[in-house]
């Protein structure tokens, strides 16, 4: 009888070192996939387009050219009176085109920066094309 609860017990613990086994794996497994997925969560967060940067006013002639860069659809400048700050008047530079299967906001396009030159304002995109705005007719080339 002794022989025969041995036996029981060594196929007993034999099942249990098995099934700890499988259990361990599994459970290893579990663990690895909820690191895995902890880590990566943030960085879809920083998917996110950061705000764009704050671009210095042009005055010339008496009159200032703002970038409010506050409209992602599209990239303007407004003319406004040096003196009373009234608006003069506000121009469309370019239009962000927006692909529906793509996070919106990653795809804007802002003004980086304005100058003068030559009775003629240039406007620098943050990529791409340099942007010139003859100040007399409000033409964009």
């Amino acid at each position: 009888m002794k022989d025969e609860a041995k036996a029981k017990l060594a196929l007993a613990s034999g099942w249990l070192i098995a099934f700890s086994l499988r259990f361990f794996t599994f459970m290893s497994r579990f663990v690895l996939i909820f690191v895995a997925a902890a880590l990566l969560l943030p960085s879809l967060a920083l998917a996110k387009r950061v705000a764009p940067a704050e671009v210095k006013p042009v005055v010339h002639q008496g009159v200032r050219y703002i970038a409010p860069n506050d409209d992602g659809h599209r990239a303007y400048i407004e003319a406004r009176d040096v003196q009373t700050n009234k608006k003069l008047w506000d121009l469309t530079i370019f239009v962000n085109r927006i692909d529906p299967k793509l996070e919106e906001d990653v795809q804007w396009v802002f003004i980086k920066a304005l100058r003068v030159q030559d009775g003629t304002l240039i406007v620098t995109p943050e990529r791409g094309k340099t942007y010139r705005v003859d100040l007399k007719t409000r033409a964009v080339t």
